[in-house]
């Protein structure tokens, strides 16, 4: 709160905040247990996999390697690059220990080609959040997976997902399946004109873009135009216990003495 010095900068943060979504560690389960329980079923009841319609993905994923194979992989959406805290190892980790799946069953994308040549045909690739599409794009690119594509199924199974991202990626991988457990529009940009964020019969959106933009330049918050309303221009007031996108309002994980960040940054 020491961040925001007058009424009006406080008043702003305070509309900030009764906007946020926030996701605790027990609600981020409960999303990756919505994924396994109705997201994927979902999907495979509309597009069979290999094995036909999945009804029980957590059963089957917890299976003991020294008592079978799945036939599924779950694959962090990674780099080689990537340090171990990325968001989508973190997401990996919660489904080893809170899920019990055996960490077998969990691979990175350059294991794929691997898992391929023995007979495993389905490939579900886990993150946290999807905002642009541009990070699992170059993801996509780096590993060199497109081509898996066609002759395997994949699905890109985002725990959060805005619709910009889902446009974006359909168009650059056709035979891609994309199966997000929330789906996020640009109604949840806090200055788009439905927003109610600031809807308080004083002010209206436009009024409180203009303030945040001269609070950010006020507070030394140095972002070029696009960003300063989160990378892609998302707008959003989203953050997990773990991290936050970077889609979100940078007041939100900036780190630059002497502003304070609120939450930790995404990485």
């Amino acid at each position: 709160m020491k961040n925001f010095a007058t009424d009006e900068e406080r008043y702003f943060a305070a509309c900030v905040l009764d906007s946020l979504i926030y996701r605790s560690k027990n609600q981020t389960l409960a999303l990756i247990n919505q994924l396994f329980q109705r997201s994927l079923p979902d999907l495979t009841r509309r597009t069979p996999t290999p094995l036909g319609h999945i009804q029980d993905w957590q059963t089957r994923l917890q299976v003991n390697p020294s008592k079978g194979d799945p036939q599924i992989r779950l694959v962090a959406a990674v780099t080689a690059n990537h340090p171990p805290t990325k968001s989508a190892y973190v997401i990996a980790r919660y489904m080893m220990q809170d899920l019990s799946i055996p960490a077998q069953w969990i691979i990175k994308p350059w294991e794929m080609k691997s898992c391929i040549s023995q007979g495993v045909n389905i490939f579900i690739l886990v993150d946290d959040f999807l905002g642009t599409g541009d990070q699992l794009d170059e993801t996509i690119v780096i590993e060199q997976i497109a081509p898996l594509f066609s002759s395997n199924f994949v699905v890109y199974a985002p725990l959060t997902a805005h619709t910009e991202g889902v446009k974006h990626l359909r168009s650059r991988f056709k035979d891609l399946h994309i199966s997000p457990v929330e789906l996020l529009d640009e109604t949840y940009d806090l200055f788009h004109p439905d927003s109610n964020a600031f809807r308080d019969q004083i002010n209206t959106p436009d009024v409180a873009k203009t303030f945040y933009y001269e609070l950010l330049k006020n507070k030394g918050i140095d972002l070029s135009r696009p960003d300063r309303k989160g990378y892609g221009a998302l707008g959003l007031a989203y953050a997990f216990e773990h991290a936050t996108p970077d889609n979100s309002l940078p007041i939100l994980w900036w780190r630059d003495d002497p502003w304070q960040p609120l939450f930790k940054h995404r990485v």
